[in-house]
C-alpha cells in the first residue's frame, strides 16, 4: 500500500533523517571531546609557561638543577605549543563538521516535511476525486433506476393488475352467466 500511494519515499526520507540525527550526535560528541582535549592542552601549556616565568624571575639564583629544569620546560613548551596547534585545528575541524552536519540534518528534515506534504496533498486529492466519482456513480444509478427500472416495474405491476382485473371481471361475468 505504501508503494502504491508513494509513502515508501517518505519512509526512506524518515530513515535518512534518523541516520543524520545519529551522525550529528556522534559529531557533537567528537566536538565535545576535541574541545576538552584543546582545553587540557591549553592548561598544560599555561602551567609550563607559569613555571618558566617563575624560573625566569629568579634567574640570578639558578642552580644547575634549575638550568636543567628550564631546558626541560622549554622543550615541554615547544611540545605543548605543537600539541595546542594540533588540538586547535582538530577542534576547528569538528566545529565545521558539526555545522555541516547540522545543515544537512536541517535540509533532510525540510525535504521530508515537503515530501510528506506532497504525499498528503496527493492522498487528499485522490480522496476528493474518489468521493466525486462515487457521487457521480450514485447519481447515475439513481437516474438509471428512476428512468429505466422503475417504469418497467410500474408497467409490469400495471399489466399484472390489468390481467388480474380482467380475470376477475371474466370470473364475475361467468358467475353471472351461470347464475342466470
Amino acid at each position: 500500500l505504501n508503494k502504491l500511494t508513494g509513502y515508501s519515499m517518505v519512509e526512506n526520507l524518515k530513515e535518512k533523517v534518523i541516520q543524520r540525527e545519529k551522525e550529528f550526535e556522534t559529531t557533537r560528541k567528537r566536538l565535545a571531546a576535541a574541545k576538552l582535549a584543546y582545553e587540557e592542552v591549553i592548561a598544560a601549556r599555561s602551567a609550563t609557561q607559569r613555571e618558566i616565568n617563575e624560573l625566569l624571575q629568579r634567574k640570578h639564583q639558578w642552580s644547575s638543577d634549575d638550568v636543567i629544569r628550564f631546558t626541560q620546560l622549554y622543550k615541554d613548551e615547544h611540545t605543548n605549543e605543537q600539541a595546542e596547534s594540533a588540538a586547535r585545528e582538530e577542534f576547528q575541524k569538528c566545529e565545521q563538521k558539526v555545522e555541516q552536519e547540522y545543515t544537512e540534518l536541517t535540509r533532510s528534515i525540510m525535504l521530508r516535511y515537503h515530501e510528506e506534504q506532497v504525499w498528503s496533498d496527493k492522498i487528499r486529492s485522490a480522496s476528493t476525486y474518489g468521493t466525486i466519482a462515487l457521487m457521480i456513480l450514485n447519481v447515475i444509478l439513481f437516474i438509471g433506476v428512476q428512468t429505466i427500472f422503475e417504469p418497467r416495474k410500474r408497467q409490469k405491476l400495471a399489466d399484472k393488475f390489468e390481467e388480474l382485473l380482467i380475470q376477475r371481471t371474466n370470473e364475475e361475468e361467468n358467475k353471472s352467466e351461470v347464475g342466470i
